[in-house]
């Protein structure tokens, strides 16, 4: 359980050297900047620097979104790391990148022209459609005008032939014989039509007209129907054309991955930086620099500073300072570490957890899952990706924590009997026609005997509860407040090793001998719990607050072990489905058939399962890390350690490597 001590440093060099010096602080990542107040000094504005490599970052990240539409592959996967890259590599790399970020410009205007292009097209397209209802017209669409007549040009919204559509003029405009009337196009929809009449009726006509919802044309500056309809269409020739062009670009532009990835990792260094900058301050002809950085790594910063000519003080953190904290642990308990931070950072009086926990967190999760055959999937699947991928940071922890997750699922897994749930005794009676009515539990089958496994839990959940109370009496042990240790610890062991024996004989039979040596414990811890609880000297006050103690500590510690029930349950569902899976899956008849099915069934079924379960152990697992184990000794609340690094996405300098 390990917090690396941090030390808090000064340093002081030549102020033209402020950018160099901030450059490789970066580069070897182990350093946390901190802001100091001084008025003696003065502080440089770098916020318009930083914003444009921020702006510039967005940009670049832009157009990587856009072209992975035109084949780019930025990698970026689950379990894909950065490449490496010496700082030759990079210093080569850098001097494109402007003209990438002038790319990246170039990539969005193109997708913004072409989405003009795009809306010109459906623009053209829908004045098109409304046109071709007037193919027929050879006048133009506003109509004519002369000294005896009137035009009117539209359309109806319905059906109508030329008969119908004169029916109902004859019979609304009976008196009315002065008109003439031409149907162009007719549709369920749509009607177009041309209707010429007497100027002296065009009034009542178009009034009638109005009433059967009579709408003229979209395009009344339409002379000739049939240019217009050439126009747009070659319109949208050209249109095709042009887009065509510009995605052509743009593929051409998807061929500079890798440009585009190191520009954006460049934008996001240089941002950094000078972020960074603005922590720094300066007098006439010096740049000062404070913040914290582990003793372990302090030699390399000493390294740094000294090149520059410059000089650097290390010294202990004072008690009010709010020291960062990073956790630095062996490879048994460095995969909770991510479980940990999940949580919450430990407060510079709180302990590391990562590995108080990791024992019991590998342990809970294999009861959990408890199928030998998940166990190994789970485990050597996530070996081999360690082996064969390049993942780094919490997903690399997170695999790590789920090889040794694996391997705890075998070990419970084959003391259940559980290799895919009970395949082996159905493959060995359905394609053998081997009986095994003895199983293959090396220990006993939980779903035959669940009373045992459910005692079992609440045993472990006992011996994990323990492990908070003794790492709060360690933390007071520390302190050096030995009553309290004492006192927070003895009584709570006492009192819940006596009730535990007289709990189970609810349940099971339990030895006399037993529960006469429980109850006198259980007693004995009682009797502690109330006189210790409260550290009073008012006689009365601690006795009331002794048995509000009692009472608090009996309801508390009476939920969290029953929350224990959960390994039962989880991994009686476990077995089940996957008994139910192999149940399925050899049912069909005749051998090829069954055959067949079992092996798709299998694969499907247990796949689906697995999934499944692993979840529920995941999320189950950490809930009794975060609720009962935590809830006895640690409190959080501490600050994470953020060293000024290359916080890049798809490159890494090999100076990182060495502080791995």
């Amino acid at each position: 359980m390990s917090k690396l001590k941090m030390l808090k440093f000064e340093a002081a060099t030549l102020g033209n050297c402020s950018e160099d010096i901030i450059s490789q602080i970066q580069r070897i990542g182990v350093a946390q900047l901190e802001k100091r107040e001084d008025a003696r000094l003065s502080a440089a504005d770098n916020a318009d620097s930083a914003a444009l490599y921020e702006k510039s970052g967005e940009t670049v990240a832009a157009a990587m979104d856009l072209l992975r539409d035109y084949g780019a592959d930025f990698g970026g996967g689950m379990f894909s790391g950065r490449a490496v890259l010496d700082s030759k590599q990079f210093f080569e790399l850098s001097k494109d990148v402007q003209a990438v970020i002038d790319d990246s410009h170039e990539v969005l205007r193109l997708k913004k022209y072409i989405s003009d292009l795009e809306s010109e097209k459906v623009r053209n397209t829908t004045l098109y459609d409304s046109l071709t209802v007037w193919k027929g017209i050879d006048i133009p669409l506003a109509g004519l005008s002369t000294s005896a007549t009137t035009f009117f040009v539209g359309s109806f919204p319905r059906q109508y032939t030329y008969e119908s559509l004169s029916l109902v003029f004859s019979e609304n405009l009976p008196e009315i014989k002065e008109y003439s009337l031409k149907v162009l196009y007719s549709s369920d929809e749509i009607t177009s039509c041309v209707v010429v009449c007497h100027k002296d009726v065009s009034s009542t006509v178009g009034a009638f007209l109005r009433s059967l919802s009579f709408t003229a044309p979209s395009d009344t500056e339409c002379d000739n129907v049939i240019e217009r309809l050439n126009e747009l269409e070659k319109a949208n020739s050209m249109i095709d054309e042009q887009i065509c062009t510009s995605k052509e670009k743009l593929s051409s532009f998807a061929k500079q991955s890798e440009q585009f990835k190191f520009a954006l990792d460049y934008c996001t260094v240089k941002r950094d930086e000078y972020l960074a900058l603005s922590d720094v301050q300066y007098s006439d002809k010096t740049v000062y620099l404070t913040g914290y950085i582990p003793e372990k790594m302090a030699y390399k910063l000493s390294k740094v500073i000294d090149k520059s000519g410059g000089v650097v003080i290390y010294s202990e953190p004072d008690e009010d300072d709010d020291v960062p904290v990073l956790l630095s642990n062996g490879k048994f308990s460095e995969p909770c570490e991510s479980i940990v931070e999940m949580f919450a950072i430990p407060s510079k009086n709180d302990i590391d957890p990562s590995a108080v926990m990791a024992f019991f967190y590998y342990l809970l999760f294999g009861m959990m899952l408890s199928d030998a055959g998940y166990g190994l999937v789970l485990g050597l699947g996530s070996f081999l990706i360690l082996r064969f991928s390049n993942v780094e940071g919490s997903m690399r922890k997170m695999l790590k924590m789920f090889v040794y997750c694996g391997i705890s699922t075998v070990f419970w897994g084959a003391l259940f009997g559980s290799w895919f749930g009970d395949a082996i005794p159905v493959i060995r009676r359905e394609f053998f026609g081997v009986e095994n009515p003895g199983g293959v539990a090396l220990w006993f089958d939980p779903i035959t005997d669940p009373i045992k496994l459910l005692l079992f839990s609440f045993g472990i959940g006992i011996c994990h509860l323990f492990l908070g109370v003794f790492a709060l009496g360690y933390m007071r042990w520390r302190d050096g407040d030995k009553i309290s240790a004492f006192c927070d610890t003895v009584p709570v062991v006492l009192t819940v090793l006596g009730a535990a024996p007289l709990a189970a004989g609810v349940i099971v039979s339990v030895p006399t001998a037993v529960t006469g040596i429980a109850k006198y414990v259980a007693i004995i811890g009682v009797i502690l719990v109330v006189l210790t609880s409260s550290r009073s000297g008012n006689i009365f006050v601690r006795l009331f607050g002794g048995l509000y103690a009692l009472y608090n500590m009996a309801s508390g510690y009476l939920s969290d072990i029953l929350s224990y029930s959960r390994l039962l349950a989880l991994g009686l569902a476990t077995g089940s489905i996957g008994s139910v899976v192999n149940m399925l899956a050899v049912m069909m008849d005749g051998p090829v058939i069954k055959e067949i099915s079992f092996i798709v069934i299998f694969i499907v079924g247990h796949t689906l399962n697995m999934a499944i379960n692993v979840l529920g152990a995941y999320v189950h697992t950490n809930r009794l890390q975060f609720v009962e184990l935590f809830s006895k000794f640690y409190e959080g609340g501490g600050r994470a350690f953020n060293p000024l690094k290359f916080n890049t996405k798809y490159y890494r300098l090999k100076e990182e490597n060495k502080n791995d």
